[in-house]
């Protein structure tokens, strides 16, 4: 656990995170919901009125509303792990001069980006909802426990890209691509049913398409808390520990690759 005075630090640096993000913009916050929202609006439009017939089994009448409910889940993980990758570098001059726990940085990067998208989230499915769309209330733990996996997810991958990345400056270049192969093989804009049978399979080996599908099952179809959802929570909970643990055995030495 965070001593309290990091507790402390870790809040103000999460704070510092959010309004520096928009920090001089006419609209500020209201970025973080334009964005998504804007390409919400052409996903709608371009697969869920060009491309109607090739749409599968989604589990609701609305392709705005099967859309909505992955996509700001997977901006809270692919955001995250982008920004805490950059933490260290961009707090470049902090680092090197005061001593404090570099894990900071990143935990501060991850929270405040889920914070911000879940803000987002929870707006949109409230306007969603009173525009007429059919949300089951009973599925929020499946919700909670999917965001909290991401969170997880997003913290181990952040946590060692943020180490690589300061000592290997070429590690930004690879992981951009990497995360929009990973985008579209996570299905964010179409049902998990669309895939043929001969390679849905390999779905399984990214944890990313199960969060994503528990979630819709959740808000979708009501469905209930499985024992498989606390599972990978687990294993989430284990991926960010070792992260952890490799970011901390690195960290000593960014200060002389900063």
């Amino acid at each position: 656990m965070l001593a309290k005075a990091h507790s402390l630090l870790l809040a103000r640096f999460t704070e510092r995170e959010i309004f520096t993000r928009f920090a001089g913009s006419t609209l500020g916050f209201l970025w973080a919901l334009l964005g998504p929202l804007l390409l919400l609006g052409i996903y709608s439009f371009v697969f869920g009125q060009l491309f109607q017939q090739r749409q599968g089994d989604l589990g609701t009448d609305s392709y705005t509303l099967f859309v909505a409910i992955a996509l700001w889940p997977w901006m809270m993980f692919s955001d995250g792990v982008l920004r805490s990758m950059q933490s260290i570098h961009t707090n470049a001059a902090l680092v090197k001069k005061v001593a404090f726990p570099h894990l900071l940085l990143v935990l501060a990067a991850n929270n405040s980006v889920f914070l911000v998208h879940l803000a987002g989230y929870v707006a949109v499915l409230v306007v969603l909802t009173l525009a007429g769309a059919r949300i089951d209330l009973a599925g929020i733990p499946v919700v909670v426990i999917g965001i909290m996996t991401l969170y997880l997810f997003s913290l181990a991958m952040g946590a060692i890209l943020a180490a690589m990345q300061t000592l290997l400056r070429d590690v930004e270049q690879a992981v951009a691509p990497a995360m929009m192969m990973l985008y579209y093989l996570t299905p964010v804009l179409y049902p998990i049913t669309l895939i043929p049978p001969a390679y849905r399979h390999w779905l399984s080996w990214n944890p990313l398409a199960y969060v994503m599908q528990r979630m819709r099952e959740g808000l979708l179809l009501g469905s209930g808390l499985q024992w498989l959802d606390l599972g990978v929570l687990l294993a989430a909970a284990i991926a960010a520990s070792l992260g952890i643990a490799f970011f901390t055995r690195l960290s000593p030495y960014f200060e002389d690759f900063l």
